[in-house]
């Protein structure tokens, strides 16, 4: 089955692990400074332990709780403690200060990809994000990886190794918002658009210098992918009425709650079934692989208005997850 809503621990770890050597501390096991920052900038992710209650609870949990600035707050004490109890003989704030660094690390890099993280549970429960890279980002997880491998054999250049791998960082990410920019511009031009609103770039999966987009019309959501510096319309789907009474009672149902929360970008189709039945399709805009959507749910309106029946899918061509209420 597809993962592909969080980033590589590994990413994050050699992150975390590249801002230790900006303490002064060696990259040592027996250091509470690079512990303390390598395995909080790891931390937000042991929330899989949602996963025990299955895929779907994952899902909706994932980035939730465990990432907002709260939670990065509440662990990097928790984990400082426990190293400070194990080393005493380092101050309590340098630990607590650099395991702060690397957990708010962790944060900084998922708002970056469009899965997002929510900083400001319990205020807000929006997911922050910019859409900038993948979710894992073979550039990203390079530059740091050759950073970690420079700094460990070189211990004497770490931190000009490290302040020139951020610096890369920062250009290649640049480079890539010059890059959604142009995508955007050349979209708006091809289809005659006046409104930066109507059109959303997003980072394509698995393709790290690709980018795929929506278009945002009265009357239609377009969804293509540029090939080639040209795009390529994959789907095309009519917008929902608001007043359609089987809109309505679709956006009563869990599943609207589902979705609601898990994405920014969802849409609606509706069909006429059998038996005077209503079928409503959600769908995740976000990611497309192997010509679907990966995530998606479909409920049944029954012929008196009633939800009969609400089903989630994680991945296209499997078997559903049916919802309870």
């Amino acid at each position: 089955m597809l993962e592909v809503n969080k980033t590589d621990p590994l990413t994050h770890g050699l992150i975390g692990a590249a801002l230790a050597t900006l303490s002064g501390h060696p990259l040592q096991l027996n250091d509470p400074v690079f512990l303390g920052c390598t395995l909080g900038s790891m931390l937000p992710d042991l929330d899989i332990v949602a996963h025990v209650k299955g895929r779907l609870n994952y899902l909706l949990k994932h980035r939730g709780v465990s990432h907002s600035l709260i939670a990065f707050t509440g662990m990097s004490l928790g984990l400082s403690a426990i190293l400070y109890a194990i080393f005493p003989t380092t101050s309590w704030s340098s630990i607590f200060l650099w395991t702060l660094v690397g957990t708010l690390s962790h944060g900084l890099l998922d708002v970056l990809n469009s899965f997002g993280t929510e900083l400001l549970w319990p205020f807000f429960r929006k997911k922050f994000t910019v859409n900038m890279i993948m979710l894992t980002d073979p550039v990203v997880f390079s530059l740091f990886l050759g950073s970690l491998i420079i700094s460990y054999n070189l211990p004497n250049v770490a931190q000009e190794s490290t302040i020139t791998t951020f610096i890369l960082g920062a250009l290649y990410l640049a480079y890539r918002e010059k890059g959604r920019v142009k995508v955007r511009n050349d979209l708006m031009s091809v289809y005659h658009l006046k409104d930066k609103g109507e059109v959303k770039v997003l980072p394509a999966m698995y393709r790290p210098f690709s980018w795929n987009f929506l278009l945002l019309q009265k009357n239609f959501v377009r969804f293509g992918t540029m090939r080639h510096q040209t795009p390529v319309i994959l789907r095309v789907l009519p917008q929902w009425d608001n007043d359609d009474p089987l809109v309505l009672s679709a956006l009563e149902g869990n599943l609207a709650e589902l979705f609601e929360q898990f994405t920014p970008y969802y849409h609606l189709v509706t069909e006429q079934g059998a038996n005077d039945s209503c079928k409503v399709e959600f769908l995740d805009l976000r990611y497309w692989n192997k010509g679907n959507f990966l995530y998606s749910g479909q409920l049944v309106v029954n012929e008196d208005g009633e939800i009969s029946e609400e089903i989630f899918y994680s991945a296209p061509n499997q078997e559903g997850i049916l919802l309870s209420y």
